[in-house]
């Protein structure tokens, strides 16, 4: 008689089965744990690289005067509009001003433009070429400036608030579609322009 000992088939198939279910469930999360990190360090870029593009909008605001119109006018500015053909909307009730671009002059005498161009937002200096100042790893969806007490006469310091949408710009649909509301609000250090001043004395 055989004293020798070993698995049933039906033992085998069990363990097998029980291992196959173990590993694919530790592949599952080890693959959702790869595409969560690779989604927060694309989340993590962007806001990166849309955070150093705000600071340096909101330094040259900050300093700034003549925002989206020329001295003594009451309208918007044409340069505030974008490539889209969208313009300034006006708000009666708060006289707040909503534009897609924002054109105005820095502290050095300089003529600024920001606008929104193919996901990228972009700077113009003196009609120079667009520059941009966002990176390729980020996608702005949409761009937006609210202006109020920017006229003369009005007595209250220019407030321009950007509002902004951003995403990273990938070909993941889980991290491409993963978009996120900034806002800021930039106080203009100059009251107001006197009409029939020289701008620069502002």
């Amino acid at each position: 008689m055989s004293t020798k000992k070993g698995f049933t088939i039906i033992e085998m198939l069990v363990t097998v089965g029980l291992f196959t279910i173990i590993i694919t469930i530790a592949v599952g999360g080890f693959t959702n744990a790869i595409r969560t990190q690779r989604q927060v360090a694309s989340l993590i870029s962007a806001q990166s690289n849309v955070s150093l593009a705000l600071e340096q909008m909101t330094r040259a605001i900050r300093t700034g005067y003549l925002f989206c119109h020329a001295p003594g006018s009451s309208t918007y500015s044409t340069l505030c509009s974008n490539s889209s053909g969208l313009t300034c909307t006006v708000d009666r009730s708060t006289n707040v001003w909503i534009c897609p671009s924002l054109d105005f002059y820095d502290v050095e005498g300089n003529h600024v433009n920001y606008s929104l161009t193919s996901g990228a937002l972009m700077e113009s200096v003196n009609s120079s070429t667009p520059q941009s100042l966002t990176g390729n790893t980020v996608s702005v969806r949409y761009f937006q400036f609210r202006l109020l007490g920017q006229l003369e006469g009005d007595n209250f310091p220019p407030r321009v608030t950007i509002s902004l949408g951003i995403a990273p710009s990938s070909t993941d649909p889980a991290v491409a579609n993963d978009v996120t509301d900034l806002e800021t609000t930039v106080s203009a250090r100059t009251i107001d322009c006197v009409p029939g001043t020289n701008p620069a004395q502002c």
